[in-house]
């Protein structure tokens, strides 16, 4: 079963807030090793399909 909307959006704004800190880390650090920057790489394609998914969750308010 699926999980309620607010539950859902929920955990996706806590994923949000542990990207954002790992982002922060990254800038801070400036290490812009391989391994760094295909983690960056990782979290920004994660944030796109957050981005995705909250789309398709608000979806049914445009019918």
């Amino acid at each position: 079963m699926q999980q309620p909307f607010k539950e859902r959006i929920a955990k996706l704004r806590e994923e949000i807030a542990q990207i954002r800190e790992a982002n922060l880390l990254y800038v801070q650090r400036g290490n812009k090793s391989y391994g760094a920057a295909a983690d960056q790489e990782r979290r920004l394609q994660r944030l796109q399909e957050i981005l995705d998914e909250l789309m398709s969750l608000t979806e049914w308010k445009k019918v």
